[in-house]
């Protein structure tokens, strides 16, 4: 499991880019991560390029979903107003995403999920 992070300072834009298995534990030490970075750079909205992991139904259970919800929620005062989620484009995985941003919506996260990278920055920068 890979995580990087750049920095946007000009538009204004955190890219966490992470790739391998993904699972709770990594998502939340990302987050972790994250908090630090967000600290540094308060109002930048967040992408998340998972277009490069794998995923089985087995390793993320929508309770686990729902706790790194909870964290990201947690940083919402210091983030900007939008997240965007980049997931790798199959079925079952842009399924999970949309699930995901359901509940990030409900949560009051202005989330919205993509399969390109390149809509989700220009969404993004609107």
């Amino acid at each position: 499991m890979d995580v990087r992070f750049d920095i946007d300072k000009e538009h204004k834009i955190i890219t966490g880019v992470v790739s391998g298995a993904l699972h709770r534990d990594v998502l939340l030490n990302m987050l972790a991560q994250l908090r630090i970075i967000s600290s540094n750079n308060t109002g930048y909205n967040l992408l998340f390029d998972l277009r490069q992991t794998s995923l089985k139904s087995s390793q993320m259970h929508m309770y686990q979903v729902i706790d790194v919800l909870s964290s990201i929620v947690d940083l919402k005062e210091q983030l900007g107003d939008k997240i965007a989620h980049v997931a790798p484009d199959s079925e079952d995985r842009v399924e999970h995403a949309l699930k995901i941003g359901a509940l990030a919506n409900i949560r009051g996260l202005n989330y919205e999920v993509f399969t390109d990278r390149a809509l989700a920055w220009k969404w993004l920068r609107e």
